[in-house]
């Protein structure tokens, strides 16, 4: 259950990315053998395919495998490298905090008027309110990335554990390299 509740971006970013190859393939299919394709197969695959980079982001975070400069951080001393990434993440907590209060008015907007999409009738704020529920969680995954960074620091201010674990990985590689060769 912890694991599921850890994960649940990946999860629903991954049920999206499924649903939407599948609506796309019977489109295809539909288009091509029967000469008929749903109609409102476009809009709600556009529609999957925002949510799970959204969900793929806060994921992304989560498994710290969004963008960054590994090659400059790699050169630094444990405690720099800690507050550069702290640092790193209150930057992109702050453009996530832009974003989302910059977003929000036109969600409020597209609730007060009533938008709908073209095809499928969907409340336009339906789709859109997944947006700020978005850079709440990413907010939430960068502080949470902080905390856990300041105690992986605490629990080896000098790096010596992380560098062996590094190294044995290493060494890990290379012999299976060697076996499969």
């Amino acid at each position: 259950m912890k694991k599921v509740l850890n994960e649940f971006e990946v999860f629903l970013g991954t049920i999206c990315t499924i649903a939407m190859v599948c609506i796309l393939f019977v489109n295809v299919i539909g288009r091509y053998v029967l000469s008929h394709s749903l109609k409102w197969g476009e809009e709600v695959c556009l529609m999957l395919f925002i949510l799970s980079i959204y969900f793929g982001a806060c994921g992304a975070i989560r498994t710290r495998q969004h963008l960054r400069l590994e090659i400059v951080l790699g050169k630094l001393k444990p405690k720099a490298r800690m507050i550069m990434e702290i640092v790193n993440n209150a930057i992109f907590a702050m453009f996530n905090g832009i974003i989302l209060f910059g977003i929000m008015p036109l969600v409020m907007q597209l609730y007060r008027t009533k938008t709908a999409a073209a095809v499928t009738g969907i409340p336009k704020y339906l789709i859109y309110m997944w947006l700020p529920i978005m850079f709440v969680l990413m907010v939430v995954r960068l502080v949470q990335d902080c905390i856990l960074r300041y105690k992986e620091y605490l629990d080896d201010p000098d790096g010596s554990k992380k560098a062996e674990a590094e190294r044995k990985a290493m060494e890990s590689m290379l012999l299976n390299d060697e076996e499969e060769n």
